[in-house]
């Protein structure tokens, strides 16, 4: 009997110190949750917030970009704001043709619905990636975001209030 209260002490310091750790790191809190969304389509190939940003800043505004970025959050939550150059889902959709042979990287808010949509794409033979932590991770590399109407914020739409993991510069939007 002790040494099972022993172990549920032990289990349970563990899970408040868990706790405590992602409250004060949400960068913590975000890799995990990531880490958790991903063992449901873990085969599928990820982009880093890093390896992005690297895209971006090497496309030439004069050129055609080598890679798409599809936005598969809701009207919603792109209202709010969207990592520069990113295609919501219907337009990708709507074009798919003109990126039969780019790689795709697919972002939501932490991972879950674009990693099921980069699986389907890859389904289809497509290069789909999905974008490691979404558009949260992205928040926490300092990755540049758009509003409505194409100018610079620091507004994210985070799709709910347990989902508020956005670094402390941010404005949390849900």
């Amino acid at each position: 009997m002790y040494l099972l209260k022993f172990f549920a002490g032990i289990s349970l310091v563990v899970a408040l110190g868990f706790a405590a750790a992602c409250y004060f790191s949400p960068k913590l809190f975000i890799n995990t949750a990531y880490t958790l969304v991903k063992q449901e389509f873990g085969d599928i190939p990820e982009a880093s917030g890093a390896t992005l940003n690297a895209l971006i800043d090497s496309s030439a505004p004069d050129t055609a970009k080598n890679f798409i970025l599809v936005d598969v959050r809701t009207p919603q939550e792109r209202q709010v704001s969207v990592i520069p150059g990113a295609v919501d889902g219907d337009s990708f959709e709507h074009h798919l043709a003109d990126h039969q042979h780019k790689k795709i990287i697919v972002y939501c808010t932490i991972g879950y619905r674009s990693g099921h949509y980069a699986r389907t794409l890859r389904e289809k033979g497509l290069d789909a990636y999905n974008l490691r932590e979404g558009i949260l991770g992205w928040t926490h590399i300092d990755g540049p975001l758009l509003d409505s109407h194409g100018q610079s914020t620091r507004r994210v739409h985070v799709y709910s209030h347990l989902w508020n993991l956005a670094v402390k510069d941010h404005i949390a939007v849900y």
